[in-house]
């Protein structure tokens, strides 16, 4: 017997491309889903990049819910596309990484426990943050994240944890520190600067949490940054990373703002959500936009707080 059944119309935007074109094998299974749900929907899909954010715009009103079926980029392309909407956002995740959905309790690699999350329609307001006039719902990540990323995209035959894994590891043998001046508050830090994580959400790189404490609607910034360390020491904290406990490594420091400049004299590898930052920047303005869209999440899931 189904789960639950659905009043809602939805708009299911299908990226080909995400999760190594995981999405074209997932459509029969989704259409069976929700028709046993007797959920109204229809699919649209992207042809090139952005192309989800001109979806949202010229076909969203006609829906009750926007669906990404994709990965973290397919969401950040729709939250762009969405500010002036003002309807709920859903997640099918069959993305590469899926940090957001992870950073909404949604499980990975069970979509019929997905679309009974989408259709249970839990829905909580949450923050977003803009960068440079762009939006993103999730990480901003500077330095050695940013390279990280760069490289994961160069392995389009991998996806998941393993990809990341690959990524960090060549990033890990090349990268080093470059100077960075971060302002937020009255502080300014002036200094090579090894990492810099921004969250609005928990979950980066398919599931590293660098931001392990940030809240998706408490209206900051949970921001870890790392100035230096050495090559043997960030092997032996890595598993902190997945465990959530980055945060009493002596090496990385936390704080919280709702806005943050950053810049360099030399040009920064960034990402947000998981895409690249193109071009390549050498200042970041990044503030957050409190309660700024609504999504549909497994809320009562996160128990990282003891609730």
């Amino acid at each position: 017997m189904p789960a639950s059944t659905s009043k809602h119309r939805y708009l299911l935007i299908v990226n080909p491309e995400a999760g190594s074109r995981s999405t074209m094998k997932a459509l029969p299974d989704i259409e069976r889903l929700m028709r046993a749900r007797q959920a109204e929907f229809e699919f649209h899909f992207t042809k090139e990049r952005d192309h989800a954010t001109e979806l949202v715009k010229e076909v969203g009103s006609d829906f009750d819910v926007i669906v990404s079926v994709g990965g973290d980029g397919t969401i950040n392309e729709i939250v762009n596309g969405m500010p002036d909407l003002h309807k709920p956002m859903g997640i099918l995740p069959i993305g590469t990484g899926n940090d957001f959905a992870r950073s909404c309790s949604i499980k990975i690699d069970d979509l019929e426990a997905a679309v009974d999350v989408l259709l249970a329609h839990d829905v909580k307001t949450i923050d977003v943050g803009e960068v440079n006039g762009r939006r993103f719902i999730n990480v901003m990540g500077l330095g050695f994240e940013g390279r990280a990323n760069d490289i994961g995209k160069m392995l389009p035959f991998l996806r998941g944890i393993p990809k990341y894994l690959i990524a960090i590891g060549a990033t890990y043998l090349t990268y080093r520190r470059m100077p960075l001046e971060i302002k937020f508050d009255d502080v300014i830090i002036d200094e090579k600067v090894f990492l810099l994580s921004i969250g609005n959400g928990w979950n980066v790189g398919g599931g590293l949490r660098l931001t392990p404490k940030a809240v998706l609607d408490d209206g900051e910034f949970d921001v870890g940054y790392l100035k230096d360390i050495t090559r043997f020491r960030i092997l032996q904290v890595f598993p902190k990373l997945y465990d959530g406990t980055i945060d009493t490594v002596p090496e990385v420091e936390m704080f919280k703002t709702k806005e943050l400049t950053i810049e360099s004299d030399r040009p920064i590898p960034a990402h947000i959500d998981g895409e690249s930052f193109d071009p390549v920047q050498k200042a970041f303005k990044v503030k957050i936009i409190p309660k700024a869209i609504e999504i549909i999440g497994n809320w009562s899931a996160d128990t990282r707080f003891g609730s």
